[in-house]
């Protein structure tokens, strides 16, 4: 069975019931996705990647139809009713009936009858009603307002209203929900940006220029996929969130010099800085996962950046001392709880806890002492994450610049890069760039 409906739901479960990313689980039902037509993967992926973006919101619908708790309701069940209220509420072409008919015949098939006459009875109910369903009182509990109509874990919603008032969290929430645009970076090793967009502009739609990256594009709805335009068969661009791409101007690496990416995952920076250093010179990148450095390996090749080498090493264990003040430039694009890239990795929403920011924030710490160690004296280390969490962003260079009295901020008047999607439409970065003193 090859329908998208039911592609969907295996992907939602196998993400549901495993560790790893939706970009794993993706990546593990590929060929299943790939099999499906033009029209059809699309309409998988808007069903993936919508169902968990409001997640929050239909679980609140479906509470108040339910004659079950949502803890006891099966996972794939769930997902059924999920998927389908998802259709009904934010995709307008798909008729209700439709939606409800085509998940009673799913839940018959993935769960037995009786699961199907129990999803037939909350979504008739739901599908005709769901506008109807009262939201929590937005004075008395804004945090749990907040969690109901813009879809987040309780925890985070008071975090964000925490962090950054009632106001600016709404407009963050309303800002990750969106469909972002894909945007890319120019390899300048090959082409220019201009260059690059003439020959992009017949197959995308909305192509523009970046403002704040000066080798950016975004575009939507590319006539194919990604990897299988010329332009990027040829290594002319990486794909690249804006954000992302102002990371290596703060590590501003130059043609000849010594750079240590330290955590460099499948090598979106480490080919900026690639570009950045013309392609001269040595750039060490090292990540603990192996199945990550052969993918970076792949794409270094792609893009034509041969000065890379690529080590399988835990920062964290990066006791060598012929490393020992070493680098030039060190990059720490630290592990972090990807709550920045909530547009993109809708997941992170349901699988992230309030224990794992407390956690990544001390092992961020960690990496941070490790990685000075690594610093010339005169060099620069920079740190990145892709967060907004105040205890993974300015608490891990407070509390390492109180340690290590020998760096110093070198944008001491700004401090920080952060990047919002509610302002500046890009994923939420943090980002600072500290020099090694003499």
């Amino acid at each position: 069975m090859n329908d998208p409906r039911y592609t969907a739901i295996k992907v939602l479960l196998d993400n549901e019931s495993s560790r790893t990313t939706l970009d794993q689980s993706l990546a593990k039902f590929s060929s299943r996705l790939d099999d499906l037509s033009p029209r059809d993967r699309s309409l998988a992926n808007l069903i993936i990647f919508g169902t968990l973006r409001w997640q929050g919101q239909l679980d609140w619908i479906i509470h108040y139809f339910s004659t079950r708790r949502l803890n006891q309701i099966r996972p794939v069940v769930l997902y059924i009713i999920r998927a389908a209220l998802y259709q009904i509420i934010h995709m307008n072409r798909i008729p209700v009936s439709a939606a409800v008919n085509t998940a009673v015949s799913m839940a018959q098939k993935m769960a037995g009858k009786p699961a199907a006459g129990f999803v037939n009875a909350v979504l008739r109910n739901a599908g005709k009603n769901y506008s109807k369903v009262p939201l929590p009182d937005r004075e008395k509990d804004p945090s749990l307002f907040l969690a109901a109509s813009k879809s987040l874990p309780l925890w985070l919603s008071k975090n964000w209203i925490s962090a950054f008032g009632f106001e600016n969290a709404l407009k963050i929430c309303d800002a990750v929900n969106e469909i972002p645009g894909i945007t890319i970076r120019a390899n300048t090793l090959k082409t220019d940006r201009q260059t690059l967009a003439s020959q992009l502009d017949p197959f995308v739609e909305n192509l523009s220029f970046t403002e704040y990256s000066k080798q950016g594009i975004s575009f939507t709805r590319p006539a194919l996929p990604i990897s299988d335009m010329e332009t990027f068969k040829q290594g002319f661009f990486q794909v690249q969130d804006e954000g992302a791409q102002m990371i290596i101007p703060l590590l501003d690496p130059r043609p000849g010099e010594t750079i240590l990416d330290a955590c460099a995952g499948l090598g979106g920076k480490t080919g900026h800085a690639g570009q950045a250093m013309e392609n001269k010179g040595y750039i060490h990148a090292w990540d603990i996962e192996k199945n990550k450095l052969l993918a970076l390996a792949s794409e270094m090749l792609r893009i034509g950046v041969s000065i890379v080498k690529p080590e399988q090493k835990d920062m964290l264990q990066s006791d060598d001392p012929r490393y020992q003040n070493y680098f030039d430039r060190v990059l720490l694009d630290a592990p972090c709880s990807g709550l920045g890239v909530l547009r993109r990795n809708p997941d992170a929403k349901w699988k992230r806890t309030q224990k794992d920011i407390t956690r990544l924030s001390r092992m961020q710490k960690s990496m941070m002492l490790k990685a000075a160690d690594l610093v010339r004296p005169g060099g620069r280390l920079v740190y990145a994450v892709c967060s907004c969490q105040p205890r993974e962003n300015e608490d891990v260079i407070f509390s390492f610049l109180d340690k290590r009295k020998d760096f110093f901020l070198i944008h001491a008047e700004q401090k920080f890069l952060k990047t919002y999607p509610d302002t500046l439409s890009m994923d939420g970065f943090f980002a600072a760039s500290l020099e090694k003193k003499t």
